[in-house]
């Protein structure tokens, strides 16, 4: 069942929020020792939340709101007051305790969300594998050899199995995005601001978003409308019901360029999909994209560092080796890397801008291949080795630089493993990307 049926089905009292608990933690029980979706499970935490729900349900004495009774499980970025904080890392030793939930994790609790557990990630979400090195690795649950993506894979991955049915993910690069492609879900990265970071470890404030993982667009933007804050309450899902007929949709030449061919044949399918669907289509190019990446990653390393060097200088040997060599290059960017790197942002920004002037929605592909298995350090495009980082940012990291809306949908298998289409809105348009994505879903 999805959030929609489970919190309706709860509202009649057809099923108890015990019973949906105790099935979601039995569940976990049986498939997380396999692919590692979890750091910590609130199992006690969430029974009690249940018989506090089952009571007020049975009481009947005030309308109940949108997610009353629904699992969800929240990135271990995020600070719960359950237990501490890890960020997938030692660097906070046994992990950062908090008297009071991130805002974020607040709004949940206050729609009648049930916080099940935290989910595992890439270490201090600078990676894009979910290979933990302190952990453990996320596996795919397609593919328990090959990588869920990152650095938001536990999110995916619970969210894929029935491990919960809505997630909290955040998203830098694609974080949210990549994942969901590689894990055949649905996530989204919200508009820059629209959803709070308070209370989430940074690793790019200029970057960083937080948003929805869930398996569908629909239920996107129920948990989206929560996650915004009262007075958004109503507005996506409505979007999300309304007929995609007429939409000007682009094509989007730079998130099509170098695909992988067995990944290039769902995606042209999906993409003549939304054409039937009554969406006019138009090709675009975006140039200003073509520079977008490059800069992004001098952005991410150098908050990303600046923020971790308290860190390094003290406690270096608490990193994963690999994620403290890719913090400790860069410290090679300078001042005026970074301030040409915002320049570019600025530049993306004004493109995008530009671009949703004449079109209502943008689309093209999440990742231009499918997941690696763990350990890999490249994929093959087309008989070409290209990093896995730079291969699965490239068509990610433009929508952050820009804090466009953007979400991945799965759209299809290329050699039995997911693939994803990624939807992007205007500046401030979540609810129309959602309307585009769930139609296409729906249909």
């Amino acid at each position: 069942m999805d959030a929609f049926e489970i919190a309706d089905l709860i509202r009649r009292r057809r099923i108890s929020p015990v019973e949906v608990v105790e099935a979601t933690l039995a569940r976990i029980e049986r498939l997380n020792p396999q692919l590692n979706a979890f750091i910590a499970v609130f199992g006690e935490q969430a029974r009690q939340a249940a018989r506090r729900a089952e009571r007020l349900v049975m009481q009947r004495r005030r309308t109940l709101p949108p997610l009353f009774g629904v699992p969800v499980s929240v990135k271990d970025l995020v600070l719960t007051t359950e237990a501490p904080t890890t960020a997938g890392s030692r660097i906070f030793g046994s992990g950062l305790v908090a008297r009071e939930d991130a805002p974020v994790v607040r709004r949940l609790r206050r729609a009648g969300a049930i916080i099940i557990g935290k989910t595992n990630l890439h270490e201090v979400a600078l990676g894009v594998t979910s290979a933990n090195e302190h952990f453990g690795p996320v596996r795919n649950p397609h593919d328990p050899e090959r990588v869920a993506g990152g650095s938001s894979g536990g999110s995916a991955v619970a969210v894929a199995t029935g491990m919960g049915p809505l997630s909290v993910g955040s998203d830098t690069r694609g974080s949210i995005r990549i994942p969901a492609a590689c894990c055949g879900v649905t996530g989204l990265k919200p508009t820059r601001g629209l959803v709070s970071t308070d209370g989430v470890v940074p690793l790019s404030p200029s970057l960083d978003h937080v948003g929805p993982l869930a398996r569908t667009a629909a239920e996107c933007a129920l948990m989206l409308e929560v996650m915004a804050g009262p007075r958004h309450a109503g507005r996506f899902v409505k979007a999300s019901r309304r007929s995609a007929k007429g939409m000007r949709v682009g094509v989007s030449e730079f998130h099509l360029r170098d695909l992988d061919a067995a990944v290039q044949k769902p995606i042209d399918a999906a993409i003549r999909q939304l054409g039937k669907l009554g969406c006019r289509l138009h090709d675009v190019q975006l140039p200003a994209l073509d520079e977008a990446h490059a800069a992004s990653v001098v952005i991410s390393a150098s908050e990303a560092v600046a923020y971790h060097d308290q860190f390094l200088t003290t406690k270096p040997e608490a990193y994963g080796p690999l994620v403290r060599k890719r913090l400790e290059d860069a410290y090679r960017w300078t001042a005026l890397d970074l301030l040409r790197a915002r320049a570019t942002l600025d530049a993306v920004t004004v493109a995008f801008a530009g671009l949703f002037e004449d079109l209502d929605c943008l689309v093209g592909a999440v990742l231009p291949t499918g997941p690696p298995k763990i350990g890999d350090t490249t994929v093959r495009v087309n008989g070409q080795e290209i990093g896995v980082v730079d291969a699965f940012t490239r068509l990610n990291a433009p929508q952050n630089m820009a804090g466009v809306p953007s979400l991945s949908v799965p759209c299809g298998t290329a050699h039995g493993l997911p693939v994803g289409l990624q939807f992007v809105g205007p500046l401030g348009g979540d609810a129309t990307a959602l309307r585009l994505a769930s139609n296409y879903q729906a249909r």
